[in-house]
């Protein structure tokens, strides 16, 4: 498992799990710049286990990945009551993303930079709302 994080707590977490360690770090670092606590796995199963130990405000995951892909992923995290109302962004270089997935946007590799972060600003603002007037999350 690896995992990198910054050490300010009060920021929001988002959870990048991702199989392609050279995106996974240059995301990493341009939420990074954009002011978001960011934590890494390049296995699947080990940001489960992190989305379990973390609780964060956010995941981003890719869809096809090795022993565990996207969509399990997706299903992990809402299948867990405290973690059901974390919105999930499931990016992939596919051009097939399924429409049936549990997660509140799915986006095509390669992103443009505004695309990404103007998706994570609004599920982030929408999520923090939505626990304000306490509604679960979900499509």
């Amino acid at each position: 498992m690896m995992a990198t994080a910054l050490s300010d707590t009060r920021l929001p977490t988002i959870l990048l799990i991702d199989d392609e360690q050279d995106l996974l770090s240059a995301w990493a670092l341009l939420l990074e710049l954009e002011g978001f606590h960011v934590v890494t796995a390049i296995e699947a199963r080990a940001g489960v286990e992190l989305a379990h130990r973390l609780h964060p405000a956010l995941v981003i995951t890719d869809l096809m990945m090795p022993e565990m892909d996207g969509i399990e992923v997706c299903l992990a995290i809402k299948a867990d009551p405290s973690l059901d109302d974390v919105p999930v962004i499931l990016w992939s270089a596919s051009p097939d993303i399924p429409a049936n997935i549990r997660c509140e946007c799915t986006l095509h590799k390669p992103v443009a930079r505004e695309t990404l972060l103007a998706s994570v600003e609004t599920l982030l603002h929408t999520a923090f709302d939505a626990r304000q007037r306490g509604v679960p999350m979900h499509r």
